[in-house]
């Protein structure tokens, strides 16, 4: 009954100002479930080796302080 997030930069979706969303995923008991965190980056901006913004991402420290934040959040409710 192990759980594990990660956030991933949703590539099939662009967004209109090109941007693609970010995203939680929870992976439980086999399943995927996906959660908007309500941010988005660019692509030329990710990592998608590493999962998280690039070293010369514009907002990269603000986006990285609210992935933390969303995923203690999470985690918090999936140990509840």
């Amino acid at each position: 009954m192990n759980a594990s997030i990660s956030v991933v930069c949703y590539k099939s979706k662009t967004l209109a100002n090109g941007d693609n969303p970010l995203l939680l995923q929870v992976s439980k008991d086999g399943k995927r479930k996906y959660k908007s965190i309500g941010l988005s980056v660019n692509q030329k901006y990710w990592d998608f080796k590493k999962n998280r913004p690039k070293p010369n991402c514009p907002d990269g420290e603000y986006i990285q302080q609210i992935i933390l934040n969303k995923v203690n959040e999470l985690q918090k409710q999936v140990l509840i």
